[in-house]
């Protein structure tokens, strides 16, 4: 998610699980997505609190990015340099549709529902202060909303998919 978007990991983990068969495994490889996230009390709040921190982060990132392009090792089907700019230059808009999950309760459970069910996911990692400029007591009621609010939900969903699927 660092480098790319939500849309590039569907062929990815294709991919994965197409290289996980024919290594001669069973099943299909489980598949854990690492994303920022945040959860506010509103939309409003959730989209304004973490904009100055993952946009700082994504400007960072890119600079490094960008500065290892001519780094010992770096192959030009990596497109860092390219990738470096993007970053450097994505709107929030453009971050919050494609590389970040932020929202009020209900829209973070229906994105993390979505994206589990379409890309087959185990599991999600919550990266909860994305650029680490989110103030303490933010951070801490996000973390609370994820842990009453969202994840009940989410587990609730699974046992419901495991129980259709048995």
């Amino acid at each position: 998610m660092r480098l790319g978007d939500l849309e590039e990991l569907k062929p990815n983990i294709a991919a994965y699980r197409e290289g996980w068969r024919a290594a001669g495994h069973s099943g299909e490889g489980e598949v854990y997505l690492r994303v920022p996230i945040y959860v506010g009390e509103t939309e409003a709040e959730a989209r304004a609190e973490p904009e100055q921190s993952i946009m700082q982060f994504y400007r960072t990132l890119g600079q490094q990015v960008e500065r290892t392009a001519t780094s010992a090792g770096a192959r030009a089907i990596e497109k860092r340099a390219e990738r470096g700019q993007a970053l450097q230059t994505i709107s929030y808009e453009d971050a919050l549709r494609g590389k970040v999950i932020v929202g009020a309760p209900d829209s973070v459970c229906a994105r993390l529902q979505e994206l589990t069910a379409s890309l087959g996911l185990d599991g999600v990692l919550a990266e909860l202060n994305c650029g680490g400029l989110v103030s303490d007591d933010k951070v801490m009621r996000s973390l609370r909303l994820m842990g009453e609010e969202v994840a009940p939900r989410l587990r609730e969903a699974k046992s419901d998919r495991q129980t259709a699927s048995a």
